[in-house]
Order: structure tokens, then sequence, then C-alpha cells
């Protein structure tokens, strides 16, 4: 496992599932990073949001472990560990990106999310005091 002062300015993050059958790296030139509140999000995590970091994904790698993957959309395919159910990474139709969620890297604190997409959708009794930038649906840059 990786250092817990790991951080982007060392150009790769590491992570992993809970029990560690799945690992990948990344590097977060280029991330995106930020909260979704969407339905699927919502239900695939079991949590009230998601915190996810979107990079190219030439610089997404799976070290160890071989993920189940659940195409859960048209445009998308959810990528977990089929050992101990960690949701892990997500996948788009056109090849461009990975998502991972920021809760399975080694450092949770080495990216930090910068907005909020489908807040439209984020749950009534969740108060969420940050300043930072919401769209009622997908954030501008996942539309092209």
């Amino acid at each position: 496992m990786a250092s817990a002062d790991q951080n982007p300015s060392d150009g790769i993050l590491e992570g992993g599932c809970l029990c560690g059958a799945i690992r990948y790296r990344l590097t977060p030139d280029n991330a995106t990073t930020d909260y979704c509140h969407c339905d699927m999000c919502r239900r695939w995590s079991g949590a009230p949001l998601t915190a996810w970091t979107q990079v190219p994904i030439d610089q997404f790698q799976v070290t160890r472990g071989t993920a189940a993957t659940f195409k859960s959309s048209d445009i998308a395919s959810r990528h977990f560990c089929r050992d101990c159910g960690t949701p892990v990474y997500m996948t788009d139709v056109t090849g461009r990106s990975v998502g991972v969620m920021i809760g399975t890297l080694d450092n949770a604190n080495a990216l930090a999310p910068s907005g909020h997409g489908w807040a439209s959708k984020q749950v009534s009794w969740l108060a969420l005091s940050d300043h930072l930038p919401r769209w009622p649906e997908n954030p501008p840059y996942d539309t092209d």
C-alpha cells in the first residue's frame, strides 16, 4: 500500500478495494474531481453522494486483480470488486476517461472535489456548507 503522505505532486496515486484484490494507479494530471448527487451514483455507492476523480484512460491502470463490470447505462460501465463489493471505478463507452471513486484512493485527501454535479438530486437532509459551484445536472465538462 502507498504511504499515507502520497500526494498528486508525486505524479502517481494508488488505491484499491477494501479487501485488496483490486489495486490501481493513476496519474492525476488533467484530473477533474467532483461530487455527484445523481440517483445512479447514490444507489451504486450506497451513500448520499459520491466523490469522483476523472482522468484520461491512458492515465489509469489496474495493477492487481480483475474488476467485475456492470453496464449501468447506455453510456457507462461501473467496475467493482467481486470479492468485497467495493465500487472502484467507472468507464464511458467512448473509452475517453475513467472515473475513480476518491474513497478508494490510499490517500483520499490527495484530490479535493471542485464542484457538485446533479445538485438537483441532492438528498434534502444533507447540509453542505462548501461554496463550490453546483450544476443541476451534469457539470459542463461532462457534456462533451
